[in-house]
């Protein structure tokens, strides 16, 4: 079974697309991920994977927290930029509001966000699956989320029912 396979048979499968948070001030970095999912309404727990090396990894494993922001259909700008591993680190030229309290940081026009500490760091083959505890979240905007699928980012379609 190869990886590419494996990607192949997963771009059939729709995700939303996020924007997750670490570190705080100038040492907040922010990067693009599709595979974000509530895991647990009680406790109230989130997830995603993180690829080895990426260098949100030490601002997560030092500060224990992050935000997630949900991007919405009018931010895919953002999320080609949080996607490329060579851009600058920081926030210069991104808007962005700091949560009352902790200071986290929630991508501006963000359909909603997700404040979290840490529960759990796993290694988990070329990836580590990062497990939160939910502290915070709320809906910013009505407005369609931003989608990834086939390897593109989309619009959302009609509703079907």
């Amino acid at each position: 079974m190869s990886g590419s396979k494996l990607r192949s048979a997963a771009r059939g499968l729709p995700t939303g697309v996020t924007i997750v948070i670490g570190g705080r001030g100038a040492d907040a970095h922010g990067l693009t991920v599709n595979s974000f999912a509530t895991l647990s309404l009680d406790p109230p727990l989130v997830s995603f994977c993180l690829k080895e090396g990426a260098r949100l990894h030490p601002r997560m494993a030092e500060t224990r927290e992050f935000v997630v922001s949900i991007l919405a259909e009018d931010q895919a700008g953002l999320a080609l930029r949080f996607a490329d591993p060579s851009r600058p680190a920081g926030f210069a030229g991104v808007e962005t509001t700091s949560l009352p309290g902790t200071g986290g940081l929630v991508v501006a026009g963000a359909v909603g966000y997700f404040e979290c500490r840490v529960r759990s760091m796993a290694p988990m083959g070329d990836h580590t699956l990062m497990v939160g505890e939910v502290t915070g979240c709320d809906i910013l905007r009505d407005h369609p989320p931003l989608l990834f699928a086939g390897g593109r980012l989309h619009r959302l379609g009609s509703a079907l029912a």
